[in-house]
């Protein structure tokens, strides 16, 4: 959760309509107008997360989740168990609200407006996810319902955050069962942890989960699929040098990338949207300016192809 984000205005009432036509697998449905504007909604989540995204949970093919590699069973006593300690490492709201705006566009949203979503950490802060990474953040809605009216917004899965550090810290669930359950469906958890109010054996059990896992392919209409991997990126750098990134994705594939500094999004020539080649090999070449902060700048490429869209995000550092 970061609390330094709260809205500014008012809160969202259609924030999940993409701006163009989303993978049958992942569209939600929008509720016709009340008096209080349209809904967002999908169906209640019994059903599993593999087969369908709820609105509230983000697309793991753009936010699979990331965990602070400082933060493990051994370290919690003295890291996410003392009070005020993910207070040290939160990110500031310069660099989350950039990331935000670009991170709007990449999922397509049709709201645009910042003060609707919460720049959130899927896996909290409070049980160990990665400050920074931008595989572990996403623009979350602050008002977005079920099918069945539940609200399942931002400030709902803060009720959800705060209940697992609590079991973590009281050594009734594994770190590592607390970070799996987050990442993977947090809507199912809120309802049997927050809820339900329970904490059974099984979450005693570890399974923990990749730092960064790599997000599945995502299924295209034709039955192929569709992935992006980042195969180079010049990190560190300094500033007023030319910098390159490389990837590799499906051939054909229409590819963008979006190079996010404090300053905003850059603009710098050599940005602009590509096509992949025969061998699927997409590439970016641009200067960084001279005057540019530095710091760890995410890079993020996004392609589509054929209705399905895959991204990969990697860290730049500007010295």
């Amino acid at each position: 959760m970061l609390p330094s984000e709260a809205p500014a205005g008012p809160t969202l009432t259609s924030p999940l309509a993409p701006a163009s036509p989303a993978p049958t697998s992942q569209a939600s449905s929008v509720a016709p107008s009340s008096k209080a504007g349209p809904v967002a909604t999908a169906r209640s989540s019994g059903t599993s997360h593999a087969q369908v995204r709820l609105p509230g949970e983000p697309n793991p093919a753009l936010t699979p989740g990331a965990t602070n590699p400082a933060v493990t069973q051994a370290t919690i006593g003295r890291t996410i168990c003392v009070s005020g300690w993910t207070a040290t490492l939160r990110p500031p709201s310069s660099y989350t609200t950039d990331l935000k705006r670009s991170q709007i566009l990449a999922y397509g949203y049709a709201d645009r407006n910042l003060a609707d979503y919460e720049e959130d950490h899927l896996i909290s802060l409070e049980i160990g996810g990665a400050p920074r990474d931008p595989a572990n953040l996403w623009p979350q809605p602050y008002t977005i319902r079920l099918s069945d009216g539940t609200a399942v917004g931002a400030r709902v899965k803060d009720q959800l955050e705060n209940r697992l550090k609590s079991l973590v810290c009281s050594r009734s669930m594994t770190l590592a069962t607390a970070q799996r359950l987050i990442a993977t469906d947090w809507i199912a958890a809120w309802r049997t942890y927050v809820v339900g109010g329970s904490a059974p054996p099984s979450a005693l059990v570890p399974a923990p989960i990749p730092a960064a896992a790599p997000p599945p392919p995502a299924p295209t209409p034709g039955g192929s699929a569709i992935r992006v991997v980042i195969t180079g990126l010049t990190s560190p750098i300094g500033r007023g040098s030319t910098a390159t990134v490389a990837a590799t994705t499906t051939a054909g594939a229409a590819c963008s990338v979006v190079v996010v500094y404090k300053s905003g999004p850059s603009k710098a020539s050599g940005l602009g949207p590509t096509t992949a080649g025969a061998e699927g090999a997409v590439g970016w070449s641009w200067t960084v300016g001279s005057r540019t902060t530095t710091g760890s700048w995410p890079v993020t490429i996004t392609c589509t192809i054929g209705g399905a869209t895959a991204s990969a995000a990697r860290s730049m550092v500007v010295q």
